[in-house]
């Protein structure tokens, strides 16, 4: 990059109008200004005067659509900024050999554009506010409504009071109140039996010899509840043998008493 490639007399200016897309679809900025390039002496792979305009103008509107499709039109002066950050300076774009360019351009955003950006802006606020909306009702009702069954009750009578010929308590009894504290029952249910578990693994794993006593116990009782086909029985090899308690006193048959 320079700041003044050759000489003066092989500048060319002209005026430039383009229409960029924004990163909204069916929404773009307008561009209009001038464009200076440069012609350079007519040598092997340097442009000749028609087509190094026609050079310059498809890279300055290569260079506009890159930077104008990454910003919204409420960022108009983002654009802008950018856009004179870029194109303000002599540079070479890159892949064009011996093309020099430059444009002072003024970016713009329609009366039709702007009307098209409102629109979807309004939409968009609309969707946020319902969404919003919704989020606060459900979390309102998990706090209130679901907390506790009495809270639940005046709530579903507040429902119906326009109407009270329209309550049914039955809907209430299966609808609404299986779900009222049951997270906190679930919750607690769920701790109460980890404690459970943990207590009992830690009581096998400090006296070796039980593990197995322990299995045929509890899968003697799950089967008495008809639930030992669901449950994944560690085979009898992996467990280590019950041993006899020292202090274990056998009891006498009736023949021997």
């Amino acid at each position: 990059m320079t700041d003044r490639p050759g000489h003066w007399w092989r500048r060319r200016v002209g005026r430039f109008t383009a229409y960029w897309p924004t990163c909204l679809p069916g929404v773009r900025f307008l561009a209009r200004g001038t464009l200076t390039h440069l012609v350079v002496p007519q040598v092997a792979g340097t442009h000749r005067a028609t087509a190094a305009r026609a050079a310059a103008r498809l890279a300055l509107d290569e260079l506009g659509r890159g930077i104008a499709g990454k910003h919204r039109p409420e960022e108009l002066e983002c654009a802008r900024q950018k856009l004179a950050l870029a194109i303000s300076p002599w540079h070479n774009p890159t892949g064009r050999p011996g093309l020099w360019l430059r444009a002072r351009l003024v970016l713009l955003l329609p009366q039709q554009d702007a009307d098209r950006s409102q629109r979807h802006q309004d939409a968009l606020r609309d969707v946020e506010l319902r969404l919003a909306q919704e989020r606060l009702r459900r979390q309102e009702l998990a706090r209130t409504v679901c907390a506790d069954q009495n809270t639940a009750r005046l709530w579903w009578l507040e429902q119906h009071l326009d109407d009270l010929s329209a309550l049914d308590w039955t809907s209430f009894q299966e609808a609404i109140l299986p779900v009222v504290g049951t997270s906190a029952t679930e919750s607690t249910e769920a701790e109460r039996l980890a404690h459970t578990l943990l207590y009992v693994w830690k009581r096998l794993d400090a006296m070796p010899g039980r593990q197995a006593r322990f299995m045929a116990t509890a899968r003697t009782l799950f089967e008495q509840m008809g639930w030992a086909d669901g449950f994944p029985w560690p085979p009898p090899d992996d467990l280590e043998p019950a041993t006899p308690s020292p202090t274990a006193v056998p009891l006498p048959t009736e023949d021997e008493q």
